[in-house]
């Protein structure tokens, strides 16, 4: 996606359009399930990012990963400070859908990446898993030879107690 025409396109959107900046009121209207849109910028917390992802599939709302820091966020929406999260509920007089139809295979990016993540996990709950059968087996191993040479012992001492008789 070009990410300068979706500046020119978001900049666009806040001069004309209605959006809603900040973390806390950008929850509400989650909750509310009005806004249309949201961009997150690179630096929100993580805790955050999760709630957003959650509501944005929960209400069926396009959500974008800015590629940059709030402070440039910020200063494409001509604000002078930090915005960690930026919700839109009418685009106005931008064309951001157009560019937001080519932006689809980012989103699908991130989606592949909880993907990616959710294999990893996956992968490392079996090797724990291995590695635990791999450890019984060793134990059971261990019992068994241990008791071997106890069994021998005895069998020995059995058999000079034959002889001595």
């Amino acid at each position: 996606m070009d990410w300068s025409k979706f500046n020119t396109q978001l900049r666009n959107t806040v001069d004309t359009g209605k959006i809603i900046i900040g973390t806390k009121e950008t929850f509400k209207e989650c909750l509310i399930g009005d806004p249309k849109f949201l961009v997150v910028s690179s630096t929100i917390r993580l805790i955050d990012k999760k709630q957003f992802e959650h509501y944005a599939k929960l209400l069926n709302i396009r959500i974008v990963q800015y590629p940059e820091n709030g402070f440039e966020l910020g200063s494409v929406c001509g604000k002078p400070f930090n915005i960690s999260v930026l919700a839109i509920k009418d685009f106005g007089q931008s064309s951001l859908l157009d560019v937001l139809d080519s932006k689809d295979e980012v989103v699908s990016k991130v989606s592949s990446k909880i993907k990616v993540k959710a294999e990893k996990k996956a992968k490392k709950e079996n090797i724990e898993k291995e590695k635990a059968k791999v450890k019984k087996l060793k134990e059971i191993r261990q019992k068994e030879e241990e008791e071997k040479p106890i069994m021998e012992d005895e069998a020995l001492k059995g058999i000079l107690k034959i002889k001595k008789k």
